[in-house]
Parts: C-alpha cells; sequence; structure tokens
C-alpha cells in the first residue's frame, strides 16, 4: 500500500505583585527535519506531496560542478554562461519547492579538470575563487536555496584531495575552498546559509583532528555559519554514551561534537547534521552496518529527538534517504520506502519526528515569583499545528522540575499551568506537541 498524498512583552512588573504579560516563547528556530531525496519519484510523480505528509522542513540535493561545468565558463558568476548545464533534477525542486513551503539545501562537490590540472574530481581547485565563482552562479540560478554546503566529507580521501593519513594537507586546503565559498554566498544573499566542515563518523583524518586542522594561512578558521557533519550510527542512539574512542563521531557524540566546534571557533556554531541513516535487512556496497526494519524506525525516532533535545545546538538533521536504492544484489536500503514505493516503518518515523514548520505557537512569561509559581503555577499558552500530546516542562540543565501534560487539538489554543516550589534562579520551560519541534524559552523566577 502505497502512502496517502494529502492536498495542501515583555515581563512588566507590578507594584505589589510580580504580573507579568505574555510573550511569544520561540527564541530561536529549532531544528530543521531535512531529508534527502528526489523532485521526482520512480512512477514520474512529483515527491512533494511525500514531504508534505512527511511534514519536511528542508530538501536536501547534490550538484556537481564538474558535471555543470565541463568547460571553462567565459564569464563564471553569470549563470546564463554557455558552458554551464544546470541539473535538471536542482531546477525542478526549485520550482516545487517554494509552494510546499520546504527549504531547499544544496550539497556542491567535484571540481572539473579545467580547475584542478586535469586531476579526478575529487581533487580541490588550484585556485579556490574558481569554486567561488561558481557558487555565484549557481546562488543566482537558484535563489530558493538557503543552505550551501561546501564539499561533502572532505576529512575521507575517497572524497576530497589532497588528504593524507591523520595529515593536515586535505583540511588547509578544504579551508581556503570554504572561506572562499563562504565570501562568495554572502556576496550573493545575506540570508545564504553556508555549512563548512561536513565530516563523516570516520574517515582518513578523523573529524576532531580535521577540525583542528582546518585554518587558513594565518591561523584562523575558515568562515562559516554552521558546522556540518554526518554522524552514521555505530550503535544505538543515545546521548548517555561516552565519546567514541580514536576520534570517530557518531550521532551519539553531537554533544561532543557541538563543544569541540565552539572550542574551534570561539562562539557556539549549530550543527548541520546532513546525512544520518541506518540500512535495513542488509549490508550493501556502501556499508555493511545494518538493522532491522522495526530498528531502522527506532534509530531514525532517537537520532530525530537527539536533535531536538539539544535544541538551538543542532541547526538541522537530515535522513538519507527517502528510497531504498534499485534493488540489486549489493543495493543499499536505507530510505523510508522501498524503491517501489512501499512504506517502511521509517516512514512513520520519520513523520511523527520533531518538524520546525509544525512547532507549536508558546505564549510565556519571562519571569514568574516562587509564590505565583506554588499557588497559581506558570501559564502556558500552547497552540499545536497537529493534534496529539502536549508536554510543558520546567528544567534546569537536564534535570527536570516540574511537567505537565493534556491533549491538544491542531489550531487550538489551550493554557497549562505548571505549579512547583522552587528556588530563585534561572530556569528553561520547554513545550513539545506532536509533530512539533520543541519550543525552548527561558524562565527567571524571583
Amino acid at each position: 500500500m502505497r502512502p496517502h498524498l494529502p492536498a495542501r512583552g515583555l515581563a512588566r512588573c507590578a507594584l505589589a505583585a510580580f504580573v507579568l504579560a505574555l510573550v511569544l516563547g520561540a527564541p530561536a528556530r529549532a531544528a530543521e527535519k531535512a531529508l534527502w531525496g528526489p523532485a521526482t519519484l520512480p512512477d514520474g510523480r512529483s515527491a512533494f506531496g511525500l514531504y508534505d505528509t512527511l511534514g519536511i522542513d528542508t530538501l536536501q540535493l547534490s550538484m556537481s560542478w564538474a558535471d555543470v561545468a565541463p568547460e571553462r565558463p567565459a564569464v563564471a558568476t553569470d549563470p546564463a554562461d554557455p558552458a554551464y548545464r544546470w541539473p535538471a533534477d536542482v531546477t525542478a525542486a526549485a520550482a516545487q519547492a517554494r509552494a510546499h513551503a520546504i527549504g531547499l539545501s544544496l550539497l556542491v562537490v567535484n571540481a572539473p579538470p579545467w580547475s584542478n590540472g586535469d586531476r579526478p574530481p575529487i581533487w580541490a581547485p588550484a585556485d579556490p575563487q574558481n569554486y567561488a565563482d561558481f557558487l555565484t552562479a549557481a546562488a543566482r540560478r537558484y535563489p530558493a536555496v538557503r543552505r550551501w554546503m561546501i564539499w561533502g566529507e572532505p576529512n575521507r580521501d575517497d572524497r576530497f584531495q589532497p588528504n593524507t593519513d591523520d595529515g593536515p594537507a586535505g583540511a588547509r586546503a578544504y579551508a581556503l575552498l570554504l572561506d572562499a565559498a563562504y565570501g562568495a554566498l554572502k556576496a550573493a544573499s545575506p540570508h545564504n546559509k553556508v555549512i563548512g566542515g561536513n565530516t563523516w563518523t570516520s574517515g582518513t583524518v578523523k573529524p576532531p583532528d580535521f577540525l583542528r586542522f582546518m585554518r587558513l594561512p594565518d591561523g584562523r578558521p575558515p568562515r562559516l555559519d554552521w558546522f556540518g557533519h554526518n554522524p552514521f550510527p555505530f550503535r544505538p542512539p543515545s546521548l548517555a554514551e561516552t565519546p567514541l574512542p580514536g576520534g570517530f563521531r557518531d550521532i551519539s557524540d553531537t554533544d561532543t561534537v557541538s563543544r569541540e566546534v565552539r572550542r574551534a571557533y570561539g562562539r557556539r556554531v549549530p550543527l548541520w547534521l546532513s546525512e544520518y541513516t541506518i540500512q535495513s535487512g542488509r549490508g550493501s556496497a556502501v556499508f555493511a552496518t545494518f538493522v532491522s526494519r522495526v530498528l531502522q524506525a527506532r534509530y531514525l525516532a532517537r537520532g530525530f529527538g537527539i536533535a531536538d533535545d539539544l535544541g538551538p545546538a543542532v541547526a538541522g538533521l537530515g535522513w538519507l534517504s527517502l528510497l531504498d536504492e534499485p534493488p540489486a544484489g549489493d543495493s543499499a536500503n536505507w530510505g523510508l520506502l522501498t524503491y517501489g514505493l512501499r512504506p517502511k516503518p521509517a516512514f512513520g518515523a520519520m513523520q511523527r519526528a520533531p518538524s520546525e514548520r509544525l512547532r507549536p505557537a508558546v505564549r510565556v512569561a519571562r519571569a514568574a515569583t516562587r509564590a505565583t509559581l506554588r499557588r497559581r503555577g506558570l501559564g502556558v499558552q500552547v497552540t499545536p499545528r497537529a493534534a496529539g500530546l502536549v508536554t510543558v516542562e520546567l528544567r534546569t540543565g537536564t534535570r527536570l522540575r516540574a511537567r505537565v501534560r493534556a491533549a491538544g487539538a491542531a489550531g487550538r489554543s489551550r493554557t497549562l499551568r505548571l505549579r512547583t516550589s522552587v528556588r530563585t534562579g534561572s530556569y528553561t520551560v520547554r513545550v513539545r506537541c506532536a509533530r512539533g519541534a520543541s519550543v525552548w524559552s527561558a524562565l527567571t523566577v524571583r
């Protein structure tokens, strides 16, 4: 059976009591629910109805510079230059995405031979500005794309060269490429998000080392908005796990990666976890690890739960991919659907996973007195965007202080009250609704 394709204050102080106006409690965007997939299904239909059903925030696609520009363009920054052969799948996705309120993320890989001395496409261009000029043209061609991934898994020698075992050559060449790309894409539009790093769980150079080596000649780290990482799981996903030895970084190490990137840049840099997946049924030519279909769905749910639990530390998490590969002896069964479009348990798990587009509207006070919390409770007005359970929690760090739950109806506001006795200090209110990304709001108790 094929899946159904549906139609489309601040706080004010009173004199005697600390009375507070309600304010919108959405201080930062939550993790986007992203997915790798085609614009068109194998049977010829648009895939965007499925993306609506799944509540996808961002569709991820890739583009090869080598394929688009096999010959050197006369005006590299002009998307109309006759040397360019823009890919039909990206063009089709860009034409449909806005109507479905779905963002686009584009991974740009592979250098044409004219740019890198007639070497294979995984070799970096001799002049990073050539890559940057191409990105200027691409940004002009596809203004709907707002997330730009600069190469993929450059810490692997089969994805990016130059690279040596545990050495800095690849990371330093990549830093030049990333910094040039950042300048070009920000000049094209300040709304573009430039995603750099894009490391893999393992690699020729392990992620922490690649991050440490990723420096410009003057010692500065290259500019970026978000740090990309592909956290393929080596074990059941859980932040309670200790970091893997040897520099490996899987989904259970996401908090560790976040801290490492913060140290490298001296500030919090959100993570873009572009590729997360596990195969079902059997291994493949891509990699050997696999679980049952039921466990695949469980891994998916836990992974997206980790991204939601980490709040603004994670800009987005993407599943690879919508479809299994076409059936063959060594094909990869990593999809939410079989190649014949039959849903697997992972399809339902993805539909239920938290989505930014379904994040609830929340109004909650920024401050309250201890007496108010103890007697009347903190009123939290929630408007879910999907029917299901509404959960409101008061937390200090990871410690739960109070919780209240109730059923919620899509588009209908209701107020839940958190009653508890706590000390003065800083707390966090977390609101979770069915299929929606969590809303986090700071609360001061006096």
